[in-house]
């Protein structure tokens, strides 16, 4: 065969080959359609609403804890300055029965405060992003999508700070940062500093419970990191998600003075916080700045 017929017999087998089957456009799609519904079946089914199990403080008791006996819970792991800043505020609660809770201000819970069990929780799972929908209305979002974190000059405290997560199997690693400090975390006045990072590892332990192992990393207020497990029940029944707005509920609390007084769930009134109105109006430890 002359060299012109090698030349034609290769072109030929090229113009076979590229005639050769193609993926159809819905063979195209299908494609990420598949990949999508294998990262779904991948995830964690934890639907339903999850009630907190203990007490409204967000470290677990040895024993009953109310006002009058704060002492029967494990405290922050607080450095001597802070820890002077709480103890005082506990002995100022527990001598006079008031506390100036934000969240009867209309401020918003933030992350710290949806570990509470006073209120159910929901979790929107997707590859990509969780949301914890609590019923203050309070929202998180934690994105698993692989991002990392924003650079620190790009960040700001906020009440639920920035989550970052990603799946170990069935279990949710999820680091915040950027949480605004000196918020109340809990009923007792405990806070954080805007150094503060948190590490959790939620898990479904069985089909009724949630297990969140949470550790707290606090260089400006702690000597050490402070781990707290918290669990959480899946309710039997589904009810609809109450809408929950402290702040319209404050006409109708008696003001005296000219200072609204807010009316605990244990019957005691709660004068005015120690801070002026314009910097923080509700109570919390005078904390080191």
């Amino acid at each position: 065969m002359s060299m012109r017929g090698y030349a034609f017999a290769g072109l030929l087998a090229l113009g076979v080959a590229a005639c050769g089957p193609a993926d159809t456009p819905a063979e195209t799609a299908a494609a990420p359609a598949a990949d999508k519904a294998q990262a779904f079946a991948a995830l964690p089914d934890w639907s339903g609403i999850w009630m907190g199990v203990g007490t409204t403080l967000f470290d677990q008791s040895r024993g009953a804890v109310n006002a009058n006996n704060p002492n029967a819970r494990d405290f922050p792991p607080y450095k001597p300055e802070w820890e002077a800043a709480y103890v005082k505020f506990l002995d100022e609660v527990v001598k006079t029965g008031k506390f100036s809770d934000p969240l009867s201000l209309g401020y918003p819970g933030g992350m710290m405060r949806m570990f509470s069990p006073a209120r159910g929780l929901q979790f929107v799972v997707r590859p990509e992003q969780v949301w914890i929908v609590y019923e203050r209305p309070d929202v998180r979002y934690i994105y698993t999508d692989g991002r990392p974190f924003p650079p620190e000059d790009e960040l700001w405290p906020t009440f639920e700070g920035y989550s970052i997560g990603r799946w170990e199997g069935d279990t949710l690693v999820v680091e915040t940062r950027s949480i605004k400090g000196g918020i109340p975390i809990d009923r007792s006045g405990a806070a954080l500093s805007d150094a503060a990072r948190v590490t959790e590892r939620i898990r479904k332990v069985d089909d009724k419970t949630l297990e969140n192992q949470i550790t707290v990393e606090d260089p400006v207020a702690f000597t050490a990191p402070w781990q707290v497990t918290r669990r959480y029940t899946k309710r039997a029944e589904q009810y609809p998600r109450m809408e929950n707005v402290s702040s319209l509920e404050n006409q109708r609390n008696p003001v005296v003075n000219g200072e609204t007084q807010i009316i605990l769930s244990d019957g005691l009134d709660n004068s005015s916080s120690p801070f002026p109105a314009d910097i923080r109006p509700f109570s919390v430890p005078n904390f080191p700045q």
